[in-house]
């Protein structure tokens, strides 16, 4: 049995009027719009991918935190990977196993559907934390 989880998304979308995510713009967002489209459900939010140097609606982190890739790979945002920060962070908050987005393949194959629900509150978890630091330090940089 396949989850569905996007036929309920909708209506939890609607509670919120921003979202901060990491490298959402290059992958989250754009994914959950089409995902939408080819299962023909409505999006409430169409204004989540927003404009590239806008912090709202749409706060992402990838791009903040490399200064939207302004100083280009031999740069000092070049030296800060997508989901490095997050890979730090995630060591920080939980030292149990360390996984990424290229283990949930297997584990979804494997059943193990409480890990991959783990591993996501761990970025979750993470990605707040980013945004902390970022709101205190970095925010406002222009």
């Amino acid at each position: 049995m396949k989850p569905n989880c996007s036929r309920n998304s909708g209506t939890r979308q609607k509670k919120f009027d921003s979202v901060v995510t990491f490298n959402g713009r290059g992958f989250d967002v754009p994914f959950i719009y089409l995902r939408s489209a080819l299962l023909n459900v409505p999006i409430s939010k169409k204004n989540w991918l927003g404009y590239r140097y806008a912090t709202d609606p749409h706060c992402d982190l990838a791009e903040q935190f490399t200064f939207y890739s302004v100083s280009g790979r031999d740069g000092a945002g070049a030296a800060v990977q997508p989901g490095f920060l997050l890979q730090s962070l995630r060591h920080r908050i939980a030292q149990e196993p360390r996984r990424d987005r290229m283990d949930v393949g297997a584990l979804l194959a494997a059943g193990k559907f409480r890990d991959i629900a783990e591993y996501c509150l761990r970025d979750v978890r993470a990605t707040v934390e980013l945004y902390k630091i970022w709101k205190e330090r970095l925010a406002g940089i222009k």
